[in-house]
This record gives structure tokens, sequence and C-alpha cells, in this order.
């Protein structure tokens, strides 16, 4: 199993729904920063975006929060059993060792498929 893939974003963002925008209107630089083929066009439904990757059309969610890691934690696991996902974008302010470990060890745990992403951002 690998490990979960790290990612930033530079620009900084008023809250998740200007990140959210962003994402929408940069999908592909996204995919490529992420290096997932992500399809057109990405749904932008409450706390959340979801989409598809092209070639194995694995479901995708894009999550990002301002709250405390735990519970941010626990809102992203319940939005991924919800819209049954394999690809996690987990969008964060700050990404640290401790934060990552805990996500290695969640996908090691998940099934093969799964894939955690981390994208730090700044809000």
């Amino acid at each position: 199993m690998t490990e979960v893939k790290t990612f930033k974003i530079e620009q900084k963002f008023s809250g998740t729904e200007g990140l959210y925008r962003y994402i929408i209107k940069n999908v592909k630089y996204i995919g490529e920063s992420i290096g997932i083929k992500i399809q057109k066009p990405l749904k932008d439904i409450p706390f959340c975006i979801t989409g598809k990757e092209k070639i194995t059309e694995r479901n995708i969610l894009f999550f990002a929060s301002k709250d405390d890691y735990p519970e941010a934690l626990g809102e992203l696991i319940i939005l991924a059993g919800s819209f049954d996902v394999d690809i996690i974008v987990f969008l964060m302010p700050e990404v640290n060792v401790t934060r990552l470990e805990s996500l290695n060890w969640l996908q090691k745990i998940c099934n093969a498929d799964a894939e955690f992403i981390v994208g730090e951002v700044n809000f």
C-alpha cells in the first residue's frame, strides 16, 4: 500500500465556498496536481464536491474543513460512506506528521481501491 499523497494550493481562500469554486474552475490543474484524470463537471453539493475519475470511473470526494482535525475527519468519513467514494481528497489548513500517520493507517485498513490524498490550503 502506498503512502497518502499530498499537495499544496498556495492561494489564500476566504472559506470552503471559495476553495470549492476554485477547485471546480481549476479541475484540470487539481487533477494534474494529484495525479488523477478527473471527469467534468464536478458536483458542488452541501459540505463537499463529488466527481468521478475518468479512466476507472471511481467516485471522488473533495472535502475541506476549518474545524478541528478530529471533527473534520469524522465528517469526512460520514461523507465518504454516504457517497460511496474510493478517492478522498481531504483539504486542510495544516498538514503535519500526526495527521498524515492517522490517514496512512486509515488507508491501510480500507479496501485496495481506496486512495487518500491530502491537500494543504490557506483559509
